[in-house]
């Protein structure tokens, strides 16, 4: 086999190319990243530091939840004593010979100690599967 004269400079001028474009690109997609961070750093602890919600606002969600959970409970047309303690989560009074059937429940107001709102929850069609479950707040706590 011969060997031809002078120095072979396609390949390696070649190789020389995909290697600088090779870099290029690894410090391009390097750079990408470290901004893709920079932002997430700033943006995501920002998310979080959002301002406690107000008190009636919580109270206003434990009622709703309240409400949601009492009408499962009747689904089947009985509501336990275990039933509504799982619905009201905290203190509450049955009242079920009443016309309508009234269950009245304590909420602590979040941020403010030994102070709370008591709920009225009344069931205008009885105590009968798939009855509507309406919530009023009361002015003076029977609690």
């Amino acid at each position: 086999m011969t060997r031809e004269p002078g120095p072979r400079t396609w390949p390696t001028a070649l190789t020389r190319w995909l290697v600088g474009c090779g870099g290029v690109a690894l410090g391009a997609a390097v750079l990408a990243f470290v901004a893709v961070a920079l932002v997430v750093s700033y943006a995501v602890p920002a998310f979080f530091d959002r301002p406690a919600p107000p008190p009636e606002e919580v109270v206003g969600k434990q009622v709703g939840l309240t409400r949601y959970r009492l009408g499962q409970a009747l689904e089947d047309g009985t509501l336990t004593d275990q039933e509504i303690a799982h619905a009201a989560g905290g203190e509450w009074r049955a009242e079920r010979d009443r016309t309508p059937p009234r269950i009245v429940v304590k909420y602590p107001i979040p941020g403010e100690e030994k102070s709370y709102q008591c709920h009225a929850f009344t069931f205008p069609d009885g105590l009968e599967a798939r009855a509507l479950v309406t919530s009023q707040k009361l002015n003076d706590c029977p609690l």
